[in-house]
């Protein structure tokens, strides 16, 4: 069942629906348990259940219809007035042009997606999968005696980020772990065939603290998209080379968590102040001070949002009856 943890958000005092139907009208890639009943926490101090369905026979009756933009192919020709339709997409708009195209944005009442100003985000980062990030990671000596000096982990081929990377490996050391420009294997290493793996999440977490650094190349490069890839790097204390959307700011627990791709003018450029991050410890430290002097507000903002589980958010949005103004989805930045 979807974790139940409630934090800075709070649940709205007027909700006016105890009892909701959703039926999904697309199929997904979310699991098998992804679709199904559930309950608000008894904890939270109110009782709402959702019966979240995939039995399209109930769709007349719903209290909304719910669509993954990735497998949208054909959508009802009516829509029946005041049923709400909610679009879901943990993908970026750059994957799934649908996400850019208006006439068929419009047809939804409720965003449930990546972007901080959904309704409701569906984010990457949250307390409950990652555990403590202030962890502290492996001594810079440890790190220094790996052959080494960076990890990359991809195993679905994106020309701009392979080709990024490729060049990046002719002036520094790069174990490359996934599928993408293989040249080391790795005992038990699952290299990605689940789409969520990205590599094993296990896994990586055993492998990415033994490397100062790790290539986060995101798949495509879009605002708010900023995905697992920054935060296994960030939990495991290596620090993550970024490449991808341009706000990633704002989901660093500090402004120098990472280092990010779009400062430097070249690859080159970037090896160079690599090189000089690994031949001076103080410098490469100042990377990791996060884990020692706390989070970003911004950063904290992102973990309990994340760890109010979604479905939850789509019940309580739902249950409120509210407008598209209200926040009781978990929107984190208003929409311009």
């Amino acid at each position: 069942m979807p974790n139940s943890n409630i934090t800075q958000w709070s649940l709205p005092p007027d909700l006016v629906k105890t009892e909701l139907t959703v039926v999904a009208c697309t199929n997904h890639y979310f699991g098998d348990d992804y679709i199904q009943p559930f309950e608000l926490p008894a904890e939270w101090g109110t009782s709402i259940s959702c019966n979240f369905t995939d039995d399209l026979s109930l769709g007349g009756e719903a209290d909304a219809l719910w669509f993954h933009a990735a497998t949208t192919t054909r959508i009802p020709k009516h829509k029946k007035p005041g049923q709400p339709w909610i679009l879901m997409s943990m993908e970026s708009d750059e994957n799934y042009p649908l996400l850019k195209n208006q006439k068929f944005l419009d047809l939804f009442d409720i965003y449930m997606t990546y972007r901080l100003d959904s309704d409701i985000p569906t984010l990457y980062p949250n307390w409950n999968q990652y555990g403590n990030f202030m962890n502290p990671p492996l001594s810079t000596k440890v790190k220094s005696s790996h052959s080494a000096l960076a990890a990359y982990i991809a195993s679905n081929p994106v020309p701009h980020r392979d080709e990024y990377a490729q060049e990046l490996f002719e002036y520094i050391p790069v174990d490359s772990l996934g599928k993408c420009l293989n040249n080391k294997t790795v005992p038990d290493f699952i290299t990605g065939d689940n789409i969520w793996a990205r590599g094993g999440f296990h896994s990586i977490l055993d492998i990415l603290p033994h490397y100062k650094f790790y290539l986060a190349f995101e798949n495509s490069i879009t605002t708010d998209y900023v995905t697992e890839r920054v935060f296994h790097a960030l939990v495991a204390g290596s620090v993550p080379i970024y490449y991808g959307a341009d706000n990633v700011k704002e989901f660093l627990p500090a402004d120098n968590a990472a280092i990010n791709i779009a400062d430097f003018a070249s690859p080159k450029e970037l090896a160079d102040y690599l090189l000089y991050l690994d031949q001076n410890d103080e410098a490469y430290e100042q990377h990791l001070a996060w884990k020692t002097q706390g989070y970003s507000d911004s950063f904290k903002k992102l973990l309990d949002i994340g760890d109010i589980e979604p479905r939850y958010r789509m019940a309580v949005k739902l249950a409120h009856n509210c407008s598209r103004d209200c926040n009781c989805g978990g929107r984190i930045r208003i929409k311009n």
